[in-house]
């Protein structure tokens, strides 16, 4: 019920209240169904309001520069680094498919951007960094506990909720 209560201060048509500035959301994106449901969500609820602005965020694992041409050895894997090279730019094209899917649903291109960028660190660090240097007001998660996260207690939305003041977080189950 609390997520629900923090989305609905974010809600003009909730009667609570009219904002002056454009309230900017954090969307992390990891290519599941569930962040599918997560943007389901965001164009059901934020449909037609011109007062936010959403920003796709995806950070990927770097991959390890290799000189290929070295060895034999080494050599076997350029076909593996080019495989690996092409997922990643795969990945950038369907965020980019999910930004168009928001545009096509009412939302204007000024409303909707992304970042696309290596990972430096732990990924809910990635997150909480990314919500404070952008000033967002709002981070939309989607909720995927499965066994292992549950066994080790370490969870992505547990600890953006026990780390951000200040931010709206909802979580999309």
């Amino acid at each position: 019920m609390k997520n629900i209560l923090c989305l609905m201060e974010f809600l003009p048509s909730a009667g609570l209240g009219v904002f002056m500035d454009r309230q900017k959301a954090l969307v992390p994106y990891n290519f599941t169904s569930y962040d599918k449901k997560a943007l389901d969500f965001i164009m059901r609820t934020f449909a037609g309001q011109k007062n936010i602005q959403f920003t796709l965020f995806h950070v990927y694992t770097p991959l390890p520069e290799i000189n290929t041409d070295s060895n034999a050895v080494l050599g076997r894997l350029r076909d593996t680094m080019r495989t690996l090279y092409q997922e990643i730019k795969d990945q950038e094209l369907i965020l980019k498919q999910a930004k168009q899917d928001l545009l096509e649903k009412g939302f204007s291109d000024d409303q909707v951007n992304y970042i696309f960028r290596p990972r430096e660190k732990e990924i809910e660090e990635e997150i909480i960094d990314a919500t404070t240097e952008g000033h967002y007001d709002l981070v939309v998660l989607s909720h995927r506990h499965g066994k292992i996260v549950r066994l080790f207690g370490h969870s992505v939305s547990g600890k953006i909720l026990s780390t951000v003041k200040d931010i709206a977080v909802c979580i999309v189950n």
